[in-house]
């Protein structure tokens, strides 16, 4: 899984050095890479949603001097959809706002690091598409490859090649190991040599897919009816939710 930015937003010191050390706790054990992101208000909050490394997961506190946590959620979703947001607060009497600003949960402060564990088991379940990677041992060393880059994998012998958008990766893991560990509606076996990425996919062409960059990948004979329609449905799936 590649880096995932994590903000704190919280205007007393304290809570944000507390939850912070719950937060990385967290990470350590479960070999997860976050960077961590403070803010002490909503005003520089929202200033730097435009800025590089955008924060995946947001932990919000509600009682904040100037814009309360709940009008900077509100301002949030102007901006982005994306983002998962977590309000820290001191009641439980939030549950109309989260739903209003669409708030994935809220922790009651004191944080307890149970409750924080909690949070970031149902976010790091719930990771988009777009964040998730694969690990794979290559030339020495482990390389978390996003999937979003992954074009196909084919097998030949006893190595799989992944081809990605920045080139190609040779591991020793055979495919199906390889199908499990993606376990993605995204990718579909297409022949029992190649995985396909569908998001890269332009058309199918006769017994083949052809990739946006123009390279076919075989579709297996004995299931090409079975495949089209597993195609087709995905294309639909994705442009519904999409729309």
């Amino acid at each position: 899984m590649p880096e995932i930015f994590i903000g704190i937003c919280d205007d007393l010191k304290a809570e944000r050095i507390s939850l912070a050390r719950m937060v990385q706790s967290y990470a350590r054990s479960h070999g997860i890479t976050v960077r961590l992101r403070f803010f002490s208000d909503g005003e520089s909050l929202l200033a730097s949603l435009d800025g590089p490394d955008p924060i995946h997961l947001l932990f919000l506190d509600i009682y904040m001097p100037g814009l309360s946590g709940v009008e900077t959620a509100r301002r949030i979703r102007a901006m982005r959809n994306d983002l998962a947001i977590i309000f820290a607060t001191t009641s439980q009497d939030h549950g109309l706002d989260s739903f209003e600003v669409r708030a994935s949960d809220y922790l009651v402060k004191p944080f307890q690091e149970e409750d924080v564990a909690s949070c970031l088991d149902w976010f790091f379940s719930h990771v988009p598409e777009s964040l998730r990677a694969l690990s794979v041992y290559s030339e020495g060393e482990w390389q978390n490859i996003p999937l979003s880059l992954v074009c196909y994998i084919d097998v030949y012998g006893h190595q799989s090649y992944i081809h990605t958008q920045q080139g190609i990766v040779v591991a020793r893991r055979g495919l199906d190991d390889l199908e499990a560990a993606i376990s993605s509606s995204d990718f579909l076996r297409c022949h029992r040599s190649f995985l396909v990425n569908l998001n890269h996919v332009e058309r199918i062409e006769g017994n083949d897919f052809r990739l946006l960059d123009q390279t076919l990948i075989p579709i297996s004979a004995s299931n090409a009816a079975n495949i089209r329609s597993r195609f087709i449905d995905w294309t639909y799936i994705k442009a519904w939710s999409q729309a």
